[in-house]
């Protein structure tokens, strides 16, 4: 007999989330299975404080990214200045803070469990936030460089560093910035000395600006991290790296990502592909490395659910945080049907008695 539990869990998100949102709400039938209740609501409605009336005592709230929010008051078509600058930040704390007023209001009176804190998801936009934590709890992740200067970068350069300049409130791979003593690669377009984003997910395609010290002055200037770049294992003639959900401090699923090794990075929306096959081919204390700090990455940082991007260094030694993802898209389910296990996983600690409700 299947057991009832007195929990509902309720989905925070919209139809534009093709990915995440869309996968968890397809496994309606799996919540019933494992005893608990269902409902959604969009961000939409939450704002205008329309929730669903819910009558267990106990709520599991999961925060997806919110699509149409942002589209509308933060990256909108006609939005000022570059990519991932700290007006997008401003803005995206704003929201957060204002989901989470409502849903202490609302649900005062019920006990609580929220994936991810939303104060969190929004203060971990910023890249520099998560790496002065990480840095801070001994974790490893791309060294950091403060410039004020150009003259600095070249200097680097000339010492045979390759680096990467990446927009600090950024994410899926936009606004980045190669450089090395032998290319510069940037996928910002660059006219008319001006930097220029593109108002849309796609066609973010790197560009040759070698030698373009206009570019690099006025870069510089912007909300830029600026990185050493990581010279990567190569597998099967590819470069990889390693998205590892973890959930409540529990690895659940690996996922390498593999590109050519003359491309810039790894990520998905640059024309990098999942590749599960890989795993079998990396070494497995470097793989035991890596859950290990994905591990104490998402503890470090409060997370219940994140995808930690793991680059492996080609002396199959040593490996680095890139990137914490509070919203890590899903893998297809046909790969690895993610939402169900993160289902799976919730039944588990509730019989367990391991989840907190505030």
């Amino acid at each position: 007999m299947e057991k009832k539990r007195d929990i509902t869990i309720l989905t925070f998100g919209d139809r534009l989330d093709y990915d995440e949102y869309k996968k968890f709400n397809r496994e309606r039938k799996t919540f019933a299975k494992n005893g608990f209740d269902y409902a959604t609501v969009s961000y939409r409605n939450v704002l205008r404080g329309k929730l669903p009336k819910i009558k267990t005592e106990k709520i599991i709230i999961f925060l997806f990214f919110p699509f149409d929010y942002w589209n509308k008051n933060i990256e909108h078509r006609h939005y000022r200045g570059i990519y991932g600058n700290h007006l997008f930040y401003k803005k995206f704390l704003r929201f957060w803070s204002m989901i989470d007023n409502i849903i202490n209001k609302h649900f005062a009176h019920k006990k609580v469990l929220i994936i991810n804190n939303p104060l969190l998801s929004g203060r971990y936009r910023d890249k520099q936030l998560i790496k002065m934590k990480l840095s801070e709890a001994g974790i490893p992740n791309p060294r950091m460089y403060h410039v004020s200067h150009s003259r600095e970068i070249y200097s680097l350069l000339a010492k045979g560093r390759a680096l990467f300049l990446k927009v600090r409130y950024g994410s899926m791979g936009k606004g980045i910035t190669f450089l090395s003593s032998l290319s510069w690669q940037t996928n910002f377009s660059f006219r008319n000395h001006t930097i220029i984003s593109r108002r849309s997910d796609k066609g973010w395609k790197f560009r040759d600006v070698t030698g373009d010290h206009n570019f690099l002055n006025k870069l510089i200037k912007k909300d830029i991290l600026i990185e050493e770049a990581v010279d990567c294992l190569i597998l099967d003639r590819k470069r990889i790296d390693l998205r590892i959900y973890t959930f409540f401090k529990k690895v659940i699923y690996i996922y390498p990502k593999v590109n050519y090794p003359e491309k810039i990075t790894t990520n998905i929306s640059q024309g990098a592909r999942g590749a599960p096959y890989i795993l079998k081919y990396i070494p497995k204390q470097l793989l035991a490395k890596a859950i290990r700090i994905a591990i104490d990455a998402s503890d470090i940082l409060n997370l219940y659910l994140s995808g930690i991007d793991i680059l492996l260094d080609r002396n199959r030694d040593d490996v680095y945080i890139v990137d914490v993802n509070i919203f890590p898209g899903f893998p297809k389910r046909r790969t690895f049907n993610l939402a169900k296990n993160i289902i799976k996983e919730l039944a588990r600690l509730d019989d367990n008695g391991d989840l907190r409700f505030e």
